[in-house]
């Protein structure tokens, strides 16, 4: 959302991102008489009444204020206070770069006028004009020599240092194409707070557009309230958004800032009494839950307005304003979650490496477990917030990096977040060619033989360059599928776990559609992982996910079908690991054991058979020991936890009963294995 000009009002909007407000005086007396110039005509001093009082009642009246001082520039147009008076009125608009012909000629006609370099200079930043709003804003400071009562006129040298940054960035392009989303997704109003599945394939953001026609304008900003939308990727095209159902829309301010990467667990802002917290509802088919504040660590007396979970959800980082151990304005925090007292831990801030004296706005953590991206004033904008990141090496952030032009823009550039594998990104932006205020646009970062583009008109300032495109070093895994009722053949809710096959820690935890039987997962890559699916009533079901390190981002569809707990059901155990030739049993087996025994532990009349199964390598003889080694192993083991012997069998097939042909090395390894009957 974009930094407001109010020529008369000092108000904050309590919505999910804070504007950054600018008290400025009107100009009635400062303009009057300059370099001679006549008084207004009754008939325009009347226009250029009602055009401000139109632009101060709020955006919903942008166009009719434009109206006006269009019509009183048609009379008088080298009258000085109804130019000046139209640029703040294009400050306050969906298109804030318009604003810069009618300062420039103000300043032409005036250049005397107290303030007018200022502005005109912003126009040019806004406009991507460096070395003339350098020039311009030098001209401001030689003008001023004496602190302005109005804080923003003491600006002037932040804006320097954004200009130059935005000088040097747009000289080296990002190879990147960046296009706005279109009338599908975007509208006339602010449309903001992008959230997309790890896949791709559900957009979930926020607008300000009017659902119906009887819509309710919020008083305090004179715009309409905030819902929160919802979109799918069919074929390539995003659908035509719709509302999230109640009771995720409220008749307040509901805005998208934070999604877990299972896809069904929203974070969401609402302001509460004159503050912004975050709430969490969760999906169950196309029904969402009652949205759930989050905790005194995490909601204070003051405003949160964004926050994302780490890959493992232990960690949520958050934003916020609170005064206790505050860098400067809004500061990124994060918890960390406590099984013990099943909540939100005590917030720490990420210190001043990350956070700058100036707001941060926008926070996304990657599944990578390592990249943090966020919005910021400070750092090396270029004007407004900017895009950057930041890497977690050896417990420490690094320096943020600036995502670079044409992701970053003079103006706002904010909730910037990925699918899982960092080849395409989302953000809102307020730039030149945009549909409404805030628009939503998509980045595609290009491989190296591809040049920088623009994809369509809309696209502010995309060059043609040779920098490295800003992709993601580390991958990650994107796991998806659906739990099924074998018996059913229908979708089904599980409890899903990922654990670390070296170490036997917990991943993730979470759990399928109880609609649907749909889940999702994104985790880093270079591990082994064991996925272990669990339901009442039925067995348990592993799976062995192994992605090499160094591989980049793949995705996996898995679809997991649920024995019932029932004589007869059979279940392959995926992570169960003997030594070549051999019945022993490696350590990374411990974690599937772990989970027999929680198995046995959880139904006292459950009775087993585990079955050994080889490859067709070696003798049918050596094959059929072994086997019945790798079975008894795997009893002793659970006799050892306490379980009673009565309740197990120890078989070995051999070689007799393969799952694929022995004619791979692959499908060897699927017929080396170890079952589990219901017995």
């Amino acid at each position: 959302m974009n930094s407001a000009f109010l020529m008369m009002l000092n108000t904050t909007s309590m919505c999910v991102l804070k504007r950054e407000t600018i008290l400025l005086l009107l100009f009635l007396a400062l303009v009057t008489g300059v370099n001679g110039q006549a008084p207004a005509s009754k008939q325009v001093s009347d226009l250029l009444k009602q055009a401000d009082r139109a632009a101060q009642a709020g955006p919903l009246q942008f166009v009719h204020a434009e109206t006006l001082y269009e019509a009183a520039l048609a009379l008088e147009h080298t009258n000085v206070e109804v130019l000046t008076h139209m640029g703040l009125c294009q400050l306050n608009g969906p298109q804030r770069h318009k604003a810069l012909p009618y300062f420039v000629k103000a300043q032409q006609l005036a250049p005397d006028l107290p303030r007018i370099h200022f502005l005109t200079a912003f126009a040019h930043q806004l406009n991507a004009e460096w070395d003339l709003a350098i020039a311009s804003f030098e001209k401001h400071k030689k003008a001023t020599p004496f602190p302005d009562p109005q804080p923003l006129y003491n600006m002037a040298e932040k804006h320097l240092v954004e200009c130059r940054n935005g000088r040097s960035l747009m000289a080296d392009p990002v190879r990147v194409a960046v296009e706005n989303m279109g009338q599908r997704i975007n509208s006339e109003r602010s449309d903001y707070g992008a959230l997309v599945t790890a896949d791709g394939a559900t957009l979930i953001y926020t607008s300000r557009r009017p659902q119906h026609s009887d819509a309710k304008v919020n008083k305090a900003t004179g715009e309409y309230f905030e819902d929160i939308l919802s979109s799918r990727s069919v074929n390539g095209l995003w659908s035509e958004a719709d509302p999230l159902p109640a009771p995720v829309n409220t008749a307040g301010n509901d805005a998208s800032v934070g999604l877990f990467n299972d896809g069904r667990t929203l974070i969401l802002y609402r302001d509460v009494k004159g503050t912004g917290d975050l709430w969490e509802t969760r999906r169950n088919g196309d029904s969402w839950s009652e949205p759930t504040p989050f905790g005194p660590n995490i909601n204070s007396p003051y405003h949160e307005s964004s926050a994302w979970y780490s890959f493992d959800r232990q960690w949520l980082y958050f934003i916020s304003d609170r005064p206790d151990d505050n860098v400067g304005g809004q500061d990124i925090y994060r918890s960390r979650w406590d099984a013990g007292l099943n909540d939100w831990g005590k917030a720490e801030n990420l210190g001043p490496t990350v956070n700058s004296i100036h707001d941060e706005e926008g926070v996304f953590v990657h599944p990578d477990g390592k990249t943090l991206y966020f919005s910021s004033r400070g750092h090396t904008s270029m004007g407004g917030y900017d895009v950057f990141r930041s890497r977690l090496e050896n417990g420490q952030w690094t320096k943020p990096e600036n995502l670079g032009w044409p992701v970053n823009s003079p103006d706002d550039d904010l909730f910037f977040v990925l699918t899982a594998d960092g080849t395409m990104g989302y953000f809102s932006s307020l730039r030149p060619g945009g549909m409404g205020e805030d628009d939503l646009y998509q980045v595609r970062f290009l491989p190296d033989e591809e040049p920088t583009a623009m994809l369509d008109d809309r696209t502010a300032g995309a060059m043609p360059g040779v920098a490295e495109p800003v992709v993601e070093e580390s991958g990650t895994v994107l796991l998806k599928g659906m739990v099924k009722n074998l018996r059913m053949l229908a979708g089904m809710e599980a409890e899903i776990e990922l654990m670390d096959l070296q170490d036997a820690s917990l991943v993730a935890r979470f759990s399928s559609d109880a609609t649907t039987g749909e889940y999702m997962v994104v985790v880093p890559s270079g591990r082994n992982y064991a996925m272990y699916v669990k339901a009442e009533g039925f067995l348990l079901h592993s799976e062995n996910i192994s992605v090499p390190a160094g591989q980049r981002s793949i995705s996996l569809a898995i679809d997991i079908e649920m024995e019932p707990l029932e004589s007869g059901s059979q279940v392959a155990l995926r992570n169960l690991f003997f030594a070549t030739a051999s019945a022993t049993l490696e350590q990374s087996s411990l974690t599937e054991l772990e989970q027999l025994v929680k198995l046995m532990d959880g139904s006292p009349a459950l009775r087993l058979e585990i079955s050994g199964h080889t490859d067709s390598d070696g003798s049918a003889s050596f094959n059929q020991k072994l086997s019945e080694a790798r079975a008894q192993a795997v009893k002793d083991h659970l006799l050892t936890k306490g379980v009673d012997p009565g309740r197990l069998v120890a078989v070995g097939m051999g070689n007799a009963q393969p799952v694929a042909p022995n004619d791979s090395d692959a499908n060897k390894a699927k017929n080396r294995r170890t079952e589990i009957k219901v017995l």
